[in-house]
């Protein structure tokens, strides 16, 4: 039996939507992102890095970005990204504490906007590398 989406007739489509909820596009990457698809991030800080000099200032200079809308916290950094959650108020940015047990990855805080800016690389990244 096929098993891919679009080989599914729309009677499948809807029994698995009723049962699994709507199909979610990029779950993985939505997931390491606090719920966002990466190319909305404009910075992503890790729970290592939040309390770093250079982590702040990468905050800092994603909360200045001109598309930065919102800063999100996972709930574990709550403590750890109050400096930045001042600084999101000062910037006039919405912040959002956010918990889900299904995020994986290291990835603290991110700095989203509402439309695509496809960042080249964001500080989370850099600790992948290690």
């Amino acid at each position: 039996m096929e098993t891919g989406w679009s080989k599914k007739n729309n009677l499948e489509k809807t029994i698995a939507v009723g049962i699994h909820g709507t199909p979610q596009l990029k779950e993985n990457e939505r997931r390491r992102f606090l719920g966002f698809f990466r190319e909305r991030v404009v910075e992503a800080v890790t729970f290592r890095q939040i309390s770093t000099k250079q982590g702040a200032e990468a905050i800092a200079r994603a909360l200045k970005h001109g598309q930065a809308n919102e800063l999100v916290v996972h709930g574990d950094a709550r403590s750890a990204a109050m400096p930045a959650i001042k600084l999101a108020r000062q910037y006039g940015v919405d912040f959002t504490v956010t918990t889900n047990p299904k995020f994986v990855g290291p990835v603290a805080v991110v700095v989203v906007a509402k439309t695509s800016v496809d960042a080249e690389r964001v500080f989370a990244e850099e600790e992948e590398k290690l």
